[in-house]
């Protein structure tokens, strides 16, 4: 039987720590979150984002949000910067979502983050998403196998530490090509590819700007157009199954100012969303937390060379429109809340 005193003496538990989930965000498309992502991210006290997540995805979820921003050449955090902003939180005892572009394991350094992990006793679980390959595949109509055709298939960096390698593989991908595309395209020729390869170039793949070019090799290599990230590169004969009006490209893209519209709820519509306002709840190390489009990547501001339609929720969005584009570009279709807004646009941006 105790005694007393030893009835009365507590061990003191040590302090919680949280748990971080690193999860895939997929290629672009916020539609390509996995379910068990989403129900995650609704959980989450804090989510660390990358560049290439949409920001239409992030805006979803009730969380401090901090924007990581890697992209080369305009890095926002190092990787040693994110790695300690992760574990700061998780050690406070934090649901922490690392929100990673892609496939956290295929080109998305998420091995080097679960390294840290472990090194600090923290559980962690992966959440895979759709890399990039697979994005494009389905996005372009271009399958990465086919029966007859390609067996066999294999995915490599743009950006190697050594040399560019090239696989012995009736389809390779290269991802992150965008400052080295000429090079990938020597290296493959180097390793014997015909000048006639097919060859496919594919950028933002899955968004609504998403843009495709294909040639063969030889074509590719001469080419002086830029390419600009994200972007990969597919090589191989099922490139040959690429039409300009496939599925993807038939859907009208509309630019949603402000608040969601019903009227564009069907599949034939990709609306692309600019929400007027920064992300509730978001903060960045060192500098303002807004909307990606104030973070001074042009690009981040969507393009209007690839919108077929503009719909305006309020006259405030007509005004914001105005700010940031000037004027509407002729051949894009106008609709509004009501009469008063599309007063407002007639008034404002009306050629």
């Amino acid at each position: 039987m105790k005694s007393r005193e030893e009835s009365s003496i507590t061990v003191a538990e040590p302090q919680k720590r949280g748990y971080v989930y690193i999860i895939g965000a997929g290629p672009g498309d916020p539609e390509l979150l996995t379910i068990k992502a989403e129900r995650v991210l609704h959980t989450a006290d804090v989510i660390l984002y990358d560049d290439l997540v949409s920001i239409e995805l992030v805006a979803l979820f009730d969380a401090l949000k901090i924007y990581t921003g890697k992209r080369k050449d305009c890095h926002h955090f190092e990787q040693d910067a994110i790695n300690a902003e992760i574990i700061h939180h998780a050690l406070q005892g934090k649901t922490v979502c690392r929100l990673k572009g892609g496939d956290p394991f295929i080109f998305g350094r998420g091995g080097e983050e679960i390294d840290v992990l472990r090194q600090h006793g923290i559980g962690y679980e992966i959440i895979p998403g759709i890399t990039a390959a697979h994005g494009a595949s389905a996005y372009t109509e271009i399958p990465l196998t086919m029966r007859k055709v390609s067996s066999s298939v294999a995915f490599c960096t743009g950006h190697p530490v050594n040399k560019i390698q090239v696989p012995d593989a009736d389809t390779l991908v290269y991802y992150m090509v965008a400052s080295t595309v000429h090079d990938v395209l020597d290296a493959v020729a180097a390793k014997g590819r015909s000048e006639g390869t097919m060859v496919a170039i594919v950028q933002n793949a899955t968004r609504y700007n998403q843009k495709v070019v294909t040639g063969t090799l030889g074509e590719l290599r001469k080419s002086e157009k830029a390419v600009y990230s994200p972007a990969l590169l597919i090589v191989g004969e099922t490139i040959n199954q690429f039409v300009r009006e496939n599925w993807f490209s038939k859907k009208q893209k509309v630019l949603v100012m402000g608040g969601d519209c019903a009227m564009y709820g069907s599949d034939a519509y990709l609306v692309v969303h600019f929400p007027c306002k920064p992300v509730e709840g978001a903060e960045s190390i060192g500098e303002s937390p807004l909307l990606s489009v104030h973070h001074g990547l042009q690009d981040e501001i969507p393009d209007l060379d690839f919108i077929d339609e503009v719909y305006f929720s309020s006259t405030a969005c007509v005004r914001d429109f105005k700010e940031h584009y000037q004027n509407m570009p002729q051949g894009i279709r106008v609709t509004a809340a009501d009469q008063e807004i599309y007063a407002e646009y007639r008034k404002l941006l009306s050629v």
